[in-house]
């Protein structure tokens, strides 16, 4: 493992902050005037002072030790009784599926008070490989939000021999071996082919092991794993999970020594099934930590990143030391880094927030490695824009034009009905079931039933232009406009469209392909709104602030248009081809039976 510059810590940068701890040399900046959030002890620290020589803290001290660390150039920062609370850490992030760059999601995380993530960029990776991953750690280098990657250790997300979609990067044991080495790399990302790890297939243990040979952190995806499964998975190396979904499962999990991450994203959040271990005093937390997962660019914007979830926890009665720890101290302590980050103390570096009330954060003040990046509401970093290589900004590659005979099911032998495989959804849970449902034939189409919520859905490869096409049906998405099509759809993003017109899917798709990627929707041959992007068909290039309204037009018109949470759908349409959740998935190889990892039959035999 190999740790972004930032953390160096060399013996004349030591030297320094000796003298300076000594009173032999002035501060660069004290911050009076502050009540300190003691997260090691679960205590807050009335008017005291911190001190800092560069990126790191040297003291926290009382008012009257303060004035002989003052020279003529610190610069002094009265926090007027404000509380000061540690960076926030979140140490499990896609950040591509904010639609936004790294460069410009660090705008929005710094000014919500986070100052480190650890992302798993294993969407850019299917898309890329390992020069997406390289371009993406390129980009976060000079960033004041410290990035910490995780190397995809899933890409595909399934074993390819399982032949259970098309995908257009592989990530091996040999690149992950080359990833390893990499500056910034700390982890091996989600293992969520865990069949193959209960399986013991060799060229899953091998990532892992390497991850271990490299001390890096091996991070879980383990849903509804318990008993000796998840205990075959633990004893592989896994030792967390963040697709925990109810009390038992968690506490199962802790008990076995996996710390487990709670998430509370856009569309999966669990904090609400979790929250009682979180009150129970007689739990310990030590093995929880807070985590976004996959956060959409409006939550971001308008609610936050990580102060969100805080806030959400005290709201649902977590004392709120509690909930900062496990976005501060536990995050730290799992990645072993608390020498370094989630903690206000000598030696750590200076990721500090203002907040006027601990009970609802809204920081007002951001530091990060000693650095004022946000000062009451303005920005005080610039962010230089950076290029992107014209390979990354064309990737629908598909390699012909496509019609209504090619994304919707049909069926030979002049049926007027059939029992259909479908894909039933709830929209906000990762989960899906599968249901047996009778349906219409017209003219060998086989009929969407709107009434029952049972629409269209088609997922088209888009990388090396093969022409495979999955098609189904999916059950509970709500959604009502003619057709939804977007290059995100995990892990491998091929392009996915729902709707319940053909018409409006084929004109969707179609927009797609013009775009080069993106989200568009349609309605009876009108296209309503879209967020066009080009980077890799995940991400804007665009700054912050109009991606957002993008996003945020698109979700209004639905809203308005249809009454409908444009947000839930697209956050459920976008993972129904990741064929490692159960239950039932639809890849561009058809429905995915996932719990036995093989394809199963659309039309099924009515006695099923």
């Amino acid at each position: 493992m190999v740790l972004p510059r930032i953390f160096e810590y060399s013996i004349e940068e030591r030297l320094e902050l000796l003298k300076v701890a000594s009173g032999l040399l002035p501060a660069d900046l004290v911050i009076v005037n502050a009540d300190l959030v003691s997260v090691t002890t679960g205590e807050i620290l009335e008017n005291v002072g911190v001190v800092i020589k560069g990126k790191r803290i040297v003291r926290v001290a009382k008012p009257r030790e303060l004035k002989k660390y003052i020279g003529k150039n610190t610069l002094v920062l009265d926090a007027d009784s404000s509380y000061l609370i540690p960076g926030f850490i979140d140490p499990h992030i896609h950040i591509e599926s904010s639609l936004l760059t790294p460069r410009n999601f660090a705008k929005l995380a710094l000014r919500h008070g986070t100052t480190t993530v650890v992302a798993d960029p294993h969407e850019i990776a299917n898309v890329l490989g390992v020069e997406g991953i390289k371009l993406f750690i390129e980009e976060t280098r000079d960033l004041p939000l410290k990035v910490l990657v995780d190397a995809p250790s899933c890409v595909p997300a399934t074993n390819p021999a399982y032949g259970l979609e098309s995908s257009n990067k592989t990530i091996g044991s040999d690149e992950i071996r080359k990833l390893a080495e990499l500056e910034g790399v700390i982890g091996l990302g989600e293992v969520m082919d865990f069949l193959g790890v209960i399986r013991g297939e060799y060229s899953v243990l091998e990532k892992i092991e390497i991850a271990r040979c490299y001390n890096l952190r091996i991070n879980g995806h383990a849903p509804m794993l318990r008993g000796e499964r998840l205990d075959a998975y633990i004893s592989a190396g896994i030792y967390s999970d963040h697709e925990t979904m109810d009390v038992s499962e968690a506490l199962e999990k802790m008990r076995k020594g996996m710390h487990v991450f709670i998430r509370e994203g856009s569309a999966w959040r669990d904090l609400d099934r979790l929250v009682k271990i979180l009150i129970d005093e007689k739990i310990s937390t030590r093995y929880c930590s807070f985590a976004s997962d996959d956060l959409s660019v409006l939550d971001l914007y308008e609610k936050g990143h990580m102060d969100r979830i805080v806030n959400y926890a005290v709201e649902h009665g977590v004392d709120p030391i509690k909930a900062i720890q496990l976005a501060t101290l536990n995050p730290a302590t799992w990645l072993h880094l608390e020498e370094h980050i989630g903690v206000i103390a000598p030696g750590r570096l200076a990721d500090i927030m203002f907040t006027k009330n601990i009970n609802y954060i809204s920081p007002h003040t951001v530091i990060a490695n000693g650095e004022i990046i946000y000062f009451k509401g303005e920005f005080k970093r610039d962010f230089a824009k950076y290029r992107y290589p014209e390979k990354a900004l064309k990737t629908v590659n598909i390699s012909r034009s496509l019609g209504e005979y090619d994304i919707v099911p049909r069926i030979e032998g002049g049926q007027t009905e059939v029992y259909v495989n479908v894909i039933e959804v709830v929209p906000g849970s990762v989960l899906t079931r599968r249901r047996v449902e009778r349906l219409s034939v017209c003219k060998g189409r086989i009929q969407p039933d709107i009434d029952r919520d049972i629409v269209y859905v088609s997922v088209i490869e888009r990388h090396r232009g093969i022409g495979s096409i999955g098609k189904g049906f999916i059950k509970g998405l709500g959604f009502r406009a003619g057709a939804l099509a977007q290059t995100i759809a995990h892990d491998t993003h091929n392009l996915v469209v729902a709707g319940y017109r053909a018409s409006d899917m084929v004109l969707a798709v179609n927009r797609i392909i013009e775009l080069q990627g993106g989200i568009v929707v349609v309605d009876r041959g009108e296209v309503l709104a879209e967020v066009p992007l080009r980077y890799a068909g995940l991400m804007s290039t665009e700054e912050p602030e109009i991606v957002y309204q993008q996003y945020k037009d698109l979700v209004e018109t639905i809203k308005k248009k249809y009454g409908a949470l444009f947000e839930q759908f697209f956050m459920t349409l976008s993972l129904i081809s990741l064929p490692v959740i159960p239950e039932i998935r639809l890849t561009d190889r058809g429905l995915v039976d996932v719990a036995n990892a093989k394809i199963i039959r659309l039309v099924v035999d009515s006695s099923q």
